[in-house]
């Protein structure tokens, strides 16, 4: 299915958007992560647990995956593909890891911000707080969406197998290409996977 040139700039722009959403949220939670491993106040620690736990529930994770959605559709929906390009395909490799590299963390940081919820840390309780911090998670989710992002501006030349062969066949071929089924299966059952990972963590 191609997309009108209208909706092909609506999903562009919700694309771009969530995006940068994506990185200045990884790009700010960075400086806190270091401003909390070096602060030993108990109750600043658990109030900044609380707030960091809310802001990657509610903006981090639905922009994350408002931003493969889109980005899988603008692939789909227009000459590019999905696999016929290797920066589209790496594109996309980076995008999901950076994905499980924030869930993994999201589950961490939720079991943390219930610990915060207590009425009375203890010193263990503490220690697990500090432990939630971390400075590598953002900064390698922010490192991998940034590549991805360098490749969607300067799409590197390259073509995969599947890609030249199909340009072979439009070629040889006035039938209109549509992407082949199997493509749109696989890349449905790798975002409903990703949903229901999401799903099935415990929100506080």
């Amino acid at each position: 299915m191609t997309l009108s040139p209208s909706l092909r700039k609506l999903v562009l722009a919700i694309h771009v958007i969530t995006t940068m959403g994506w990185l200045g949220s990884a790009a700010a939670y960075i400086p806190l992560a270091a401003y909390l491993l070096n602060n030993q106040d108990a109750d600043t620690i658990r109030s900044a647990i609380q707030m960091m736990s809310m802001v990657v529930n509610f903006i981090v994770v639905p922009v994350a995956f408002a931003s493969l959605l889109t980005g899988v559709a603008l692939s789909l929906g227009t000459r590019w593909g999905l696999f016929r390009h290797y920066w589209i395909s790496f594109k996309l490799l980076f995008t999901v890891i950076a994905l499980f590299m924030l869930v993994a963390y999201l589950v961490e940081l939720n079991h943390a911000a219930s610990i915060a919820s207590k009425s009375t840390l203890s010193s263990t309780d503490l220690s697990i707080l500090k432990d939630s911090i971390h400075i590598v998670h953002p900064s390698g989710g922010l490192l991998v969406v940034l590549v991805a992002t360098i490749l969607s501006v300067y799409k590197p030349k390259g073509m995969t197998k599947y890609g030249w062969r199909k340009q072979q066949e439009i070629k040889n071929s006035t039938e209109r290409y549509t992407t082949p089924v199997w493509i749109k299966i696989v890349g449905s059952a790798v975002i409903l996977l990703l949903l229901l990972i999401v799903a099935l963590i415990p929100f506080n």
